[in-house]
């Protein structure tokens, strides 16, 4: 593997395109499905707006006067709808962070990609430039370190995929990964047999959620939700 100098996250914050005009989360919303739309046809209506944000046209209309005093778009009533060139810049760069975020979690927390989109869309509006640079650049060094060294990526992989027990619903298999902490609490766990490598199966929780009864080597237990949460375990696929 490659040996690297310093932190290949630590980028400067005025790396990224400078934009001088903040934007409302809604806005945002609106620029980027502008440049979406812009992409897909010819020219852009209120009306076509209106359909894929599915909210009216008076509320379109008004946003894009908002967005015209801004000098992001080119809008006259009943007229078509296009990107200024600093409109552009500012619409690129938004859907560059969704595209980055939708990414990183679909292809590194391994997201499915429904979810991972809806995530990138809270999250995207909410990212200050340095932020976003960094979680753009983890994302490239992700992608290239896959190329160069697979082992930390697959030990990555593996951690993204672990759970604590107190997470588990009922039914559910799992195999200890690790016991949290130190001290009395981890010393008993260990007693009652939960080490690593060991299958649990949970049972069932009790109407309060707490207890939990797990059966581990053919012995049923019950444990604390809190020592649950201590327990550190990689579900299994298979529950059979």
């Amino acid at each position: 593997m490659r040996r690297r100098q310093g932190n290949p996250f630590n980028v400067n914050a005025n790396s990224s395109t400078s934009i001088d005009t903040p934007l409302s989360p809604n806005m945002e919303d609106y620029m980027e499905n502008i440049s979406m739309l812009l992409k897909e046809h010819d020219v852009v209506r209120v009306k076509d707006i209106a359909k894929k944000l599915n909210i009216k046209m008076p509320s379109v209309t008004a946003a894009l006067q908002k967005l015209k005093d801004k000098g992001l778009v080119d809008y006259e009533k009943y007229g078509h709808v296009q990107l200024t060139a600093k409109g552009k810049e500012v619409a690129d760069t938004i859907y560059e962070k969704h595209s980055f975020l939708t990414e990183f979690f679909k292809d590194i927390l391994g997201m499915d990609t429904h979810e991972a989109e809806q995530q990138a869309c809270k999250l995207e509006h909410h990212l200050s430039s340095d932020a976003s640079n960094r979680m753009q650049r983890f994302v490239e060094f992700y992608k290239q370190e896959q190329l160069d060294s697979q082992q930390w990526i697959n030990r990555l992989d593996s951690v993204l995929e672990e759970k604590r027990l107190s997470d588990l619903k009922e039914g559910e298999k799992a195999e200890i990964v690790r016991i949290l902490g130190s001290g009395p609490l981890k010393k008993r766990l260990l007693e009652m047999g939960f080490r690593k490598g060991e299958i649990i199966h949970v049972i069932k929780y009790a109407p309060l959620k707490d207890p939990i009864e797990i059966s581990i080597k053919d012995f049923l237990l019950s444990i604390r939700v809190e020592e649950a949460h201590s327990i550190i375990v990689k579900p299994l696929q298979n529950h059979d």
